[in-house]
């Protein structure tokens, strides 16, 4: 089964914040918020992330983090709980992933990411 990225955005904007209770004030809350919806617009970047995360084992929080221009090397604790929240949502829920992994990758500020394995869906260009 496939899934585009407008397709995900959608999902987001309807489940995530009831998904992820503690994590609704996320939605809209900035610029974090803003780049993670950028990076799922960009097809090419998300099946780059996603390329990461099923070969290489390398959780889609830390190829996030280093792909941006943005400096994230500062997070709150709080907004680094919002980025796996996003991004766990993002392969659990909308591409289908069924198993997850945590993993250390000390990328700013951040110790420890998931990976997810097990996928059901794939992004098409929509």
């Amino acid at each position: 089964m496939k899934i585009s990225s407008k397709q995900i955005i959608k999902k987001i904007n309807e489940e995530f914040a009831n998904t992820y209770k503690a994590h609704r004030c996320f939605i809209n809350s900035g610029v974090l918020w803003d780049k993670c919806i950028e990076t799922i617009k960009d097809e090419e970047l998300l099946n780059h992330i996603i390329f990461c995360n099923d070969v290489l084992k390398i959780p889609p929080v830390k190829v996030f983090l280093l792909t941006c221009d943005e400096d994230f090397s500062n997070l709150t604790d709080f907004d680094k709980t919002c980025l796996g929240a996003f991004w766990g949502f993002v392969f659990k829920f909308a591409l289908g992933y069924d198993n997850q992994k945590s993993t250390s990758i000390l990328t700013k500020g951040i110790k420890t990411a998931t990976y997810f394995y097990d996928k059901k869906l794939e992004v098409v260009n929509a």
